[in-house]
């Protein structure tokens, strides 16, 4: 039997999974976004981590569903890179996006929002791809932990130059990065090689907190929840897909659990876009990559 390697590269984690003769096997890695950590700093990510994973064998089959691939220079790029790596077997590099809704919809229609470290809004439609949002950390992202955590870390520097008033988020947010003052906490941030995983590592305990009733950390989930659906409503739009049923998936960390966000992105999805059937308990994105490379065998 083949053995199929697929890989989920995000920018908090790599998941890859291998399976062969029947088993499959899950190893995580390092962050590997290549528009962060660059094509080959990911390709290196990634080799390590599939190299491990494999314990010595060569695969048949690999597809890494990576962030920032649906730009084709970029999927092109690291398929070439990865190419060096393993310069045999066949390798594809996919948006993180397809491999998402591939895991919960292996085939035809269907639509995914994922909120993990970014966010995005991606659906395909009669054989065409349609998408809104995921411009990264920089001028996008809305609603994703990234953008929790950065509202919350501005709220707590606020508090510190004593023009917001304190709130209980932020002792949680100072012991989990082991910060006490504004300089500390732009050293923790800034001074780090990869910030972007460092500010979304604050999101769980917004939403935690949030889930606690605590009011900055709910006005935060709050807002986060709006922009998730806004997305979701922007793309059904243009693919004209708000009008039938349609599956919807569900990615990311932030919906790994239920919390105040789920609640609010499911109870507004209802009202504004009622046909989409949304899919619960969905398999993590990395199986739609293995289900992808367990097709390039075929």
């Amino acid at each position: 039997m083949p053995i199929i390697v697929g890989v989920d590269a995000g920018g908090t984690s790599i998941e890859c999974a291998v399976a062969r003769d029947g088993e499959t096997i899950v190893q995580h890695g390092e962050a590997a976004n290549a528009r962060t950590a660059g094509i080959q700093g990911a390709a290196e990510r990634i080799a390590v981590t599939v190299r491990s994973a494999l314990r010595g064998e060569m695969f048949d089959a690999l597809v890494v569903g990576a962030a920032g691939a649906g730009d084709r220079v970029v999927a092109s790029a690291l398929e070439a890179a990865l190419r060096n790596y393993f310069p045999n077997g066949a390798i594809a590099v996919r948006d993180d996006a397809e491999i998402a809704l591939r895991a919960a919809v292996p085939d035809g229609d269907g639509v995914v929002l994922i909120a993990g470290t970014g966010s995005i809004a991606y659906a395909q439609v009669g054989g065409r791809s349609y998408r809104a949002g995921g411009y990264g950390y920089l001028l996008g992202d809305e609603g994703s932990g990234f953008s929790i955590g950065r509202a919350a870390l501005t709220a707590m520097l606020r508090w510190y130059d004593g023009r917001a008033p304190y709130a209980e988020l932020f002792d949680a947010i100072q012991a989990r990065l082991q910060v006490g003052d504004a300089q500390t906490l732009l050293g923790r941030v800034y001074g780090d090689g990869e910030p972007v995983p460092v500010v979304a590592s604050v999101a769980p305990l917004v939403l935690d907190r949030a889930s606690a009733g605590e009011r900055l950390a709910a006005k935060i989930v709050q807002t986060a929840a709006h922009e998730l659906v806004d997305l979701l409503k922007s793309l059904t739009q243009r693919a004209d897909a708000g009008a039938r049923e349609l599956p919807l998936a569900f990615a990311g960390g932030l919906f790994a659990e239920n919390s105040l966000l789920t609640y609010l992105v499911e109870t507004r999805l209802l009202a504004d876009l009622p046909l989409l059937q949304p899919i619960k308990s969905a398999p993590a994105p990395v199986y739609g990559a293995l289900e992808l490379a367990r097709r390039l065998t075929i």
